[in-house]
């Protein structure tokens, strides 16, 4: 759609257009077909009147003070009678074109634009502006080929014949003039309808004309004559070319029916909008019912209208049809002024008195529709006396408000039925059914019925009995014949919802009396409590009271206490209701109770570590009384002050250490003090090494050694050497040795009596040695790269779990990467039972957070677990580090390629979709093997192929990309998970001559701290890396560009990777490259990684937890 296409920027004399927009639109549109001649030629002639209008035009937005221009413009064909009518609306104020209309039929069918809007724009810019306007854009070669000349704009060209001459020589000379040409613009038509009365509406049946009224043969031609712009011949004499003709009513009228015609067309009712006759539409006819109805009746105006021969007048004032009521001796007469019901609509019932037709309103699930099809019938009813409290009780109430009534020898208020005092009983058996007993009381008669006793009927107002049995009946499901009552049975659910919502419903239709028996299962709010917490000896003691309750009572709360249920029921029957508003501190002290109350509430001994979640979940909540005593208070407050505690970097390290390093040294130091363990998770490449240094080394400054000092530190194979190399440039101070040899080297190493400041080990000589520490003690243990334990079913997470040491701390960018469970993996062994056992933890947290999505169990979570993480991302902490730039790669496979991708995944898609989910758990490893396939051809089919020698996009526009970086002077790192596609990279590269490193899980420990150093100061370009061999622990800020070759399900080992270069220490700005095959399960991938990216930082920073888990439909849509 073309809005707002030609802008300007306007000055204090002039604007000055921007042609930009204009010039690509006017070529997009592809309505440039006879602009020259709508521009120049003398038949077709451009009337443009520019009107300034202070006011807004009917839907044009405008601001107050805006210039809006109106720009008109009628073409005329051969016969000088109107074929397009255009208005162009300008705003000068801002150069803008804000909105366009055309009666032409381009102009809808080509998406609201057609060359009349090309050129009543071209031409008000050239009137304005001049022809130089153009110069140079595509319309001025456009205009050049259509009239023929190089130059379109040379004077005389484009010129138009005067106006007033123009009009004089296309004026038909008298007794040549076309009649109907002259008609279609100058003659005034009129309308009239003809309704009749169908099945579920009514038949419209139009004339028009000017003197004399003519049959409408064909609506639908009609309707597309003024859709499309077409002339309309009317008769022998008369013919419409534009809605104007109409009168104002007439006008009206047609738009309505055009609108309903354009809604309709497109749609598959739009046949219905035409009366059936005889098995077949009848275009005679338009078809009116519902809302359409309505609208007509409200715009018919004062439109001549008939009903069969009658001539009537719409009058829709609300009011039914009149009725009379004459008293009788023995009863009443009724009489109805003689009406006739047209149609029915889900809001009005339309009618014919006479000659107007009105309209009542149909009341929804009322008989006022019914008793007037009756009344309709005929004029006169007779009611026997016997009978009138039945009237007057059923059918008076359904019409007074609609009708007048006329009485005659009495007086309505005398007859009115009697509003009977209602009264419920409830009760409750043994077997807890409740039963309802209903009883109206009549004060004239001093009578009382049971409300479904059918006693007396004729006297009782039935009309209001029927309504209180609708109303009172929903609150039960079954009803007692032989006590006319009505029951509900069910269980406590039923009950609650009974006793806390339908008791107070029901006492809105009359006065409730409760048995003592239902009186007994109260509904109870939780009650206010009283907490004291003090700490004392490394613990926690917590004491529950509640006023006006027994321990035991408070007890049965807390044990059957659950944010999931709204109430729960206590032994005696009652009902407790869970507050939405106290749910969280309930939950905690729930929680608390039942792992650590035992059965009193008022004696509970529980681990410090919980001392800052119950600060956080239980002050200054609503119906809690909470007493600290002076330790827990100094324990709150050395834990929110952590990071501006009193201790001091080491002299050595302070022109080292960042502030926000320093910050995290003294959080580490805090924790310690406080009995506690935690995460460093910062984010990749801001010295977590360098912060565990500084600890350790205050630590020995502060005089501690051997036992008080001794520190283990495990960590991936690959980063044992550069620990060691770490510790001797920051830290000599501490003395270190490296678990390293053969097995009885490294036992001689464990139990040799020389004794050091720091033992450094990996996961894998870890569970190899877990026997030698048996009976030795560390001070510190210290985890680096923690994600290796976060299955805590493995032997490297059972193995660092078993060493005896006091302070613990893990390491980590990536605390989580895919589950929960890998959070709570580690925290099993900070602090065992922190965060429960596995089981209660997938019960209290991963079910409800994973599955559910509970934010309210998420936030819980987060305020457990945040005192204990520290972590900062380097956009907030590194201001002067360079930018890093993500750009993804498009590679289209081709030939031999492309065709070996689809193949092998249409087999694999048509193996899924045979299997059943039973058979897809059992063969999930033959599934993976063939989705390793799909990305090993994305990679290049040579990998697994031995006799493939086509096409390898990826490889060339790899080595393209590397080369060019060789070129412009910058070191790459090339990260592919296939070691496979590492020995292919470097066969490419020795053709391109470019030489290159290499680190995989080939490589020894030595050896690649060598190679690290060496590409650091050498001239080597290029350090192809195994993304899971050096994916951490490497320190590469040579490079500046980063190529991850093949992507991987975890964003975060990519992630880990690129900041081998971006990190401290880096200078240049950092460009990464994801080299991405269009159309295959590499963008799948990607995809996925960006679900995914988000999991550890939102837990983290509590944002809301989600879990990707791949099963057999996810891998079919990858497909």
């Amino acid at each position: 759609m073309l809005w707002k296409k030609v802008r300007g920027v306007g000055t204090k004399n002039e604007i000055v257009y921007d042609l930009r927009h204009f010039e690509r639109d006017f070529n997009e549109t592809e309505q440039v077909n006879g602009l020259e001649q709508a521009l120049a030629e003398p038949k077709k002639d451009i009337r443009i009147k520019m009107l300034a209008n202070e006011q807004r035009e009917a839907g044009i937005p405008y601001e107050s003070g805006d210039k809006i221009f109106s720009l008109r413009a009628v073409w005329k064909n051969d016969s000088n009678t109107q074929s397009a009518l255009c208005n162009v609306y300008v705003d000068e104020t801002h150069g803008e074109w804000i909105s366009a209309n055309c009666s032409c039929s381009e102009f809808n069918r080509n998406r609201y634009c057609c060359h009349h809007v090309t050129a009543l724009l071209s031409q008000y810019l050239m009137d304005h502006w001049g022809t130089e306007i153009f110069r140079g854009t595509k319309i001025e070669k456009k205009l050049a080929e259509q009239a023929g000349v190089p130059d379109p704009f040379v004077p005389g060209v484009l010129r138009k014949t005067d106006q007033d001459l123009l009009e004089m020589l296309n004026m038909p000379q008298v007794g040549n003039m076309d009649p109907l040409a002259e008609l279609a613009t100058n003659t005034e038509l009129h309308m009239e309808c003809h309704l009749a009365k169908e099945k579920g509406g009514v038949s419209l049946e139009l004339k028009i004309g000017s003197k004399r009224r003519y049959v409408v043969k064909s609506m639908l031609e009609l309707f597309r004559s003024c859709d499309e712009g077409r002339v309309y011949q009317i008769g022998k004499t008369d013919c419409l070319s534009s809605l104007d003709q109409f009168d104002m009513d007439g006008r009206r009228a047609m738009e309505l029916l055009l609108g309903q015609y354009r809604h309709k067309k497109s749609t598959p009712y739009f046949s219905t909008m035409f009366l059936r006759t005889s098995g077949s539409y009848n275009e005679r006819y338009v078809y009116l019912e519902g809302r359409d109805l309505d609208a007509w009746m409200e715009n018919v105006g004062e439109i001549p209208c008939y009903v069969g021969d009658d001539q009537v007048r719409i009058r829709l004032d609300g009011a039914g049809p009149e009725i009379s009521m004459e008293r009788q001796p023995y009863g009443m007469l009724l009489k109805t002024e003689s009406f006739f019901i047209l149609a029915k609509t889900e809001d009005w019932i339309y009618f014919q008195t006479g000659d107007r037709v009105s309209r009542t309103r149909n009341q929804q699930g009322g008989r006022l529709g019914e008793i007037l099809e009756l009344l309709s019938g005929k004029s006169e009813f007779y009611i026997r006396n016997k009978e009138l409290p039945l009237f007057f009780g059923q059918m008076l109430p359904a019409i007074e408000d609609q009708t007048e009534i006329q009485t005659t020898g009495f007086a309505l208020d005398e007859y009115r039925p009697e509003i009977p005092k209602v009264s419920i009983y409830l009760d409750i058996s043994q077997d807890e059914i409740i039963s309802c007993q209903v009883k109206c009381r009549y004060d004239r008669s001093g009578k009382e019925y049971l409300l479904y006793d059918e006693t007396d009927r004729s006297v009782r107002n039935n009309g209001f009995e029927e309504e209180l049995r609708r109303v009172t009946g929903k609150y039960f499901n079954a009803y007692d014949e032989t006590n006319k009552s009505m029951c509900l049975s069910g269980g406590p659910e039923e009950l609650y919802h009974f006793l806390t919502e339908s008791v107070t419903e029901l006492g809105k239709s009359g006065e409730v009396f409760i048995s003592d028996a239902l009186q007994k299962l109260k509904v109870r709010k939780l009650p206010s409590v009283d907490i004291g917490i003090r700490m004392d000896t490394g613990l926690l003691y917590m004491s529950i009271q509640a006023p006006d309750m027994t321990k035991d009572e408070l007890a049965e709360i807390l044990s059957l206490y659950s944010n999931k249920k709204k109430f729960f029921r206590l032994k005696n029957g009652s009902f407790m209701t869970t507050d939405p508003e106290k749910q969280k501190e309930w939950a905690v002290l729930a929680e608390t109770f039942l792992q650590y109350g035992k059965k009193d509430p008022a004696s509970m001994e529980i681990p410090a570590f919980r001392a800052l979640y119950l600060d956080e979940m239980l002050k200054n909540r609503d119906g809690i009384s909470l007493e600290e005593n002076r330790k827990y208070k100094e324990l709150l407050f050395n834990m929110d002050t952590a990071k501006e505690a009193n201790d001091e970097v080491p002299e050595s390290l302070r022109g080292i250490l960042r502030p926000y390093q320093a910050d995290g040294f003294r959080w580490m130091k805090t924790l310690k003090r406080c009995g506690f363990c935690g995460i460093l998770a910062d984010d990749m490449g801001l010295g977590k090494t360098l912060q565990m240094l500084t600890f350790l080394l205050s630590e020995k400054e502060e005089g501690k050694t051997g036992d008080e000092l001794r520190t283990l530190i495990v960590t991936p194979a690959s980063l044992v050497y550069n620990w060691k190399k770490e510790i001797g440039q920051f830290v000599p101070e501490l003395s270190c040795k490296v678990i390293t040899g053969n097995a009885a080297e490294r036992q001689e190493m464990i139990q040799n009596e020389e004794d050091r400041d720091i033992w450094i080990t990996s996961y894998d000589l870890l569970k190899r040695d877990i026997a030698c520490y048996e009976n030795i003690r560390f001070a510190n243990q210290v985890i680096d790269e923690a994600q290796y334990i976060k299955n805590h079913g493995t032997q490297a997470a059972k193995s660092v779990r078993l060493i005896q040491s006091g302070f613990r701390m893990a390491l980590t960018g990536t605390p989580m990467e895919n589950r929960l469970s890998e959070l709570w993996s580690i925290f099993d062994f900070l602090m065992p039972g922190f965060l429960y056992g596995y089981q209660g933890f997938r019960e209290k947290f991963e079910e409800a957070i994973m599955n559910d999505r509970d934010e309210e169990v998420s936030a819980r979570l987060r305020s457990m677990v945040h005192p204990f993480i520290l972590r900062r991302l380097k956009k907030d902490v590194l201001t002067e580090l360079p930018d890093k730039i993500e750009k993804t790669v498009t590679i289209e496979l081709e030939g031999e390629q492309r065709k070996l991708y689809d193949a092998y995944a249409k087999r694999l898609k048509l193996y899924l979709e045979k299997q059943s989910k039973e058979e897809f758990k059992q063969s999930k490893l033959e599934v993976l093997k063939e989705l390793t396939r799909l990305r090993q051809l994305c990679c290049g089919p040579e990998l697994f192929l031995e006799n493939y020698h086509g096409e390898n996009a990826k490889m060339d526009a790899c080595v393209e990309l590397v080369r060019q970086a060789v070129d412009g002077g910058h070191k790459v790192l090339l990260f592919s998970q296939f070691t496979s596609v590492l020995d292919e990279i470097e066969k490419a590269l020795a053709k391109e001559k470019i030489e290159d490193h290499r680190i995989d899980g080939s490589v020894s420990k030595e050896q690649r701290i060598r190679l690290v150093d060496s590409f650091e100061t050498d001239d080597v370009p290029v350090f192809c890396i195994s993304l899971k061999a050096g994916g951490t622990g490497l320190n590469l800020t040579a490079a500046d560009i980063v190529i991850h070759y093949d992507p991987w399900w975890n964003v975060a080992a990519q992630n880990q990777a690129t900041d081998r270069a971006h990190r401290i220490g880096q200078r240049n700005t950092v460009t990464v490259y994801d080299l991405i095959a269009e159309n295959t399960i590499e963008e799948q991938i990607k995809k996925l990684q960006e679900s995914k990216s988000a999991l550890a930082e939102e837990i983290l920073s509590g944002e809301g937890i989600q879990s990707i888990v791949l099963d057999r439909d996810e891998i079919l849509k990858m497909l």
